[in-house]
């Protein structure tokens, strides 16, 4: 399967998004704090991205309205705003996000390795 992102190496200008989604829907992330992280294996030395150490990662709820006028929550959408330092590596990684609830519970997206969307970030031409 190929990635379902390509970019360059230090290009910070497109954010990472998504929503986080279970077996009932989308996942209520109001009051969670989220990890991005991410790891390549390039030259056999592994590469990780953790978002709490070089990048914000932002769990957000927006309120919407439906086509009935009321609003309603739409859930589970996260971003991502790479900073240089999480994209200074080229390579092929594979991503997920580290949710933690209120309750102090974590659960970690996607729940399955094989699911785990990749990026690949080619090196510079120069």
């Amino acid at each position: 399967m190929p990635p379902s992102r390509y970019g360059k190496r230090n290009d910070t200008y497109e954010p990472y998004e998504g929503v986080l989604s279970d077996a009932y829907g989308p996942v209520d992330l109001r009051g969670c704090s989220l990890r991005f992280l991410a790891k390549a294996t390039v030259d056999n030395v592994e590469i990780l991205i953790d978002s709490d150490s070089v990048a914000p990662l932002h769990g957000e709820c927006i309120n919407v309205e439906d086509e009935a006028g009321s609003t309603v929550a739409q859930r589970g959408r996260y971003r991502f705003e790479p900073a240089s330092a999480a994209v200074s590596q080229a390579g092929l990684f594979n991503a997920e996000c580290e949710v933690t609830f209120p309750n102090g519970k974590t659960l970690t997206w996607p729940d399955r390795q094989g699911n785990n969307p990749e990026f690949q970030l080619d090196p510079d031409i120069a």
